[in-house]
């Protein structure tokens, strides 16, 4: 008997994964049959280049949540990087150098973070609202002038615009931040760790795991997501914006509540991040079809965040329930 109950509970946790693909997958062949073009191959393969740059976000953002915390610096290090690189392509510095700084920008940023969340205890909220304020401003201040012509390097522009039977190469690289970030997530120590320290914070501190630097690493991942991004979508663009990341962050939580990641902490499938953020990018997508106004892309990304906390909070509830309800309607029908 206690054997069968074992195989049921696993089996269980087995279909939990399945249910962001079903809705995702559902609601993506709803809006294909309502939008007119929605369903053709290159606008389909335009959803997952604007879904890649959220995607490789998400990720960063996945493991933060999973320790209980949040990342509010995303966006900045994103328009940071861009600007950062451009201003390197334009003293004539070698391409992987420029890139190479720009990931050094992303783990400063996270590193800071990190320690200020790990070392001195401080809300993440408040910590790394903080530091996007310092590089969303950094972005600002070291822009270059509008007149000024940046020639991104080859490497760069075919990695922004080329593609491999049909797929685009933004798609591989997003792909293969997923297969680095879960291996780290996945199939190490520090995983473990990781949730171990969002499942129970002063358990983990009382079975020695390393808090403050599962933390620390935990955002300087994040911030090297968002330098990752920030270089992908600078290479898409071919033009430096110091504003360009400031709607990722936003993106970014939506795509990781709507892809299942439980906010609370301990729990979160990265790859159900990245189905979030193609839904996410299908729902802007779809709405820039009907020509609808873009202030409403904002407007459905909030709503679509509070519908994923509700369904996500009162959903094992609902099942409590209904359980319930079978269950006395079987036991009527036996007596």
């Amino acid at each position: 008997m206690k054997s069968k109950v074992t195989d049921l509970l696993l089996a269980r946790r087995a279909a939990r994964p399945l249910g962001p693909i079903v809705l995702i997958a559902v609601a993506v062949f709803l809006i294909g049959l309502w939008v007119p073009h929605f369903a053709t191959f290159g606008n389909l393969i335009q959803i997952l280049i604007q879904a890649s740059f959220t995607a490789v976000v998400a990720f960063g953002m996945t493991l933060v949540i999973v320790t209980g915390g949040i990342d509010l610096s995303v966006g900045g290090v994103i328009s940071l990087v861009g600007v950062v690189e451009a201003d390197l392509f334009l003293h004539d510095i070698p391409w992987p150098v420029a890139v190479l700084a720009g990931l050094a920008t992303g783990a400063a940023s996270g590193t800071v973070s990190g320690l200020v969340v790990g070392r001195l205890k401080l809300p993440p909220f408040i910590a790394t609202f903080g530091t996007f304020g310092v590089t969303a401003g950094l972005a600002l201040y070291l822009a270059p002038p509008i007149s000024e012509t940046i020639s991104y390097p080859g490497a760069l522009a075919s990695l922004g615009s080329g593609s491999f039977v049909s797929i685009p190469y933004l798609v591989f690289a997003a792909f293969l931040v997923l297969v680095v970030v879960e291996v780290l997530y996945g199939m190490t120590h520090w995983g473990v760790w990781l949730r171990a320290t969002g499942d129970a914070l002063p358990v983990a501190r009382l079975r020695s795991v390393p808090v403050p630097r599962v933390l620390c690493l935990a955002y300087i991942v994040s911030g090297l997501c968002a330098a990752i991004a920030g270089t992908l979508l600078a290479a898409y663009l071919t033009s430096p914006n110091p504003e360009q990341g400031g709607p990722y962050t936003l993106w970014a939580i939506a795509a990781c509540v709507i892809g299942g990641v439980d906010l609370s902490g301990a729990r979160g499938k990265l790859w159900a991040a990245g189905l979030g953020a193609v839904f996410l990018a299908a729902i802007q997508n779809a709405l820039a079809l009907e020509e609808v106004q873009p202030f409403y892309s904002d407007m459905v990304t909030g709503l679509l965040i509070i519908v994923a906390v509700v369904v996500a909070t009162y959903a094992p509830l609902i099942r409590k329930e209904l359980m319930t309800a079978l269950g006395r309607i079987r036991l009527k029908a036996a007596s």
